[in-house]
This record gives structure tokens, sequence and C-alpha cells, in this order.
């Protein structure tokens, strides 16, 4: 992992994962801006963020934010870098700046982190690992450019963002649907569940399914029976068991899909 100018890369990985483990980052960087000068910085002069610009937020959210802003107005500066072009990159207020768009407010208020892209892929995924429903893309994109630009394995991922080494697999996963079904799973018309057996497929097959979910409103357990006998899985589910050994739990599933949903949803 490379040494940047940031301070969340001032320890060693090992020391990062556990601060990540056990403080709001967000919250902690956030703070830790909000009581720097900020400055106002004209929309027109800000880019969204080169790493997850392709991530669409939904209409419903940027009009959310549009009406919150004309009500209240900023109380908590953007979090942006400079570009070396003069400009201005978003690293954390992405939805503020769509809304802030929407609502026709011409500038913003900006606080300013000098922090190169590792840095800044760390304080995005600290801001989307508690909303992997909402921003699964968004997570699979940061997750994906860490892997790529700073050798990131996916067990320190999975440490950093609060999930299992099986999940980030998963979350992965998705950036191999079509570009279709990841705006889809972005929109929130598909979800991550939808998108994580989707994933299973081959491309065609998959663009197919999820166009049908679309029409049909499946299910995901629905679609997840589906694709099984569109990949021609014939043999009997594996068993798969949770096992609490002191409290002497024994639950057996009948699919890994079945065992981390309910993992995730008891937080266990």
């Amino acid at each position: 992992m490379k040494k940047g100018k940031g301070r969340l890369l001032n320890s060693s990985l090992s020391e990062l994962v556990t601060r990540f483990s056990q403080e709001n980052i967000v919250a902690e960087i956030e703070k830790r801006y909000q009581s720097a000068p900020a400055k106002l910085i004209p929309i027109a002069q800000i880019d969204d963020n080169a790493f997850v610009e392709s991530v669409t937020l939904p209409e419903e959210t940027t009009e959310y934010f549009a009406e919150r802003l004309k009500e209240k107005g900023f109380y908590t500066p953007l979090v942006v870098r400079t570009k070396e072009d003069g400009r201005y990159e978003i690293i954390l207020g992405r939805k503020r700046f769509y809304g802030a768009r929407k609502a026709g407010i011409h500038s913003l208020p900006c606080a300013f982190a000098e922090v190169e892209d590792e840095e800044t892929l760390l304080m995005l995924l600290a801001d989307t690992r508690d909303q992997r429903e909402a921003n699964v893309v968004e997570m699979a994109l940061v997750c994906k450019a860490l892997q790529d630009k700073f050798d990131y394995n996916q067990q320190t991922l999975a440490e950093l963002s609060h999930q299992s080494r099986c999940q980030i697999s998963n979350i992965l996963r998705i950036l191999k649907l079509p570009k279709e079904l990841q705006q889809a799973i972005c929109l929130g018309k598909l979800s991550y569940g939808h998108g994580r057996a989707l994933a299973s497929l081959p491309e065609q097959e998959a663009l197919r399914l999820g166009r049908r979910i679309l029409h049909e409103g499946l299910s995901v357990r629905e679609v997840e029976t589906i694709a099984k006998h569109m990949r021609g899985d014939e043999e009997e589910s594996k068993p798969y068991s949770l096992r609490i050994e002191d409290n002497q739990l024994h639950i057996t599933f009948s699919s890994a899909e079945d065992l981390e949903r309910f993992i995730a949803e008891k937080n266990l």
C-alpha cells in the first residue's frame, strides 16, 4: 500500500484495518474538515469523482436533496480535492452536489483535502460500506480500483468494509453485469440480490432475465431459482450450516446465499 499525503495512511495497513473496524471514519473525516475554513466554489468548477461518476443517482434522491437544500441550506461542506487542471473533484458529498445542481444553487461551500487516489478511494469505501444495498455498484467500483491500482486483496477489502470475503467477491461480480443492468441497480429498479443472482449467468442470459425482472417484478428468490435452472444446475443443493457451539444452535440452509442472507440480517 503506497504512502500518500493524506492522514489516513500515516499508519500501517493492519492499524488502518483496526481503525476502520472501530471508528466511524467518515464522521471523523467530515468533523475534521468541518472545523477547517470552507471556501465557496462555483458549482461549474466542481467535477464528480472520477472513480464513481458512472453511478447515476435516482431522480428521487436528487429531488430530495434539492428540496432539503432549498429549505435548510448547506450545513456541511463538500469535501473536495484540487485537480491538476485547477478544477475540483468531489470526494464526499455527491448527493448534496447533485441536489444543489438540481436546485439551481450556483456556489457550494467546500473543504479541501490534500489526498491522492488511494486515500480518496478509502474515504469513498468508508462512505459506502454501511449503505451496500443502495450503493453496491459504487462500492464495487471503489473495491475494484483499490484492487487494480493499489493491490488490495479481497480479504483486506472485506476487513476494511465490514463484509465477509464472500460478500466482497459477490459485490465485485456486479461489475460483470451489462451496463444496462448496472444502471438499473443504481436507480433502484433492481436490488443487490437481483444483481447477485444475475451475475451468475452469461451476459446475454443475464440481460434477458434482468429485463424480465423489470417487466414482471420477480422477487430475488424467484430469480435465484430461474438462474439456477438457466445454468443447468441439476445436482441437489448442498446443505450449509451455521453452528454456534456455546448456545447449541444448529441451523441448516439450502444454499450459501440463504446462509449469507441470514447472517447479514441478524448481524452475526
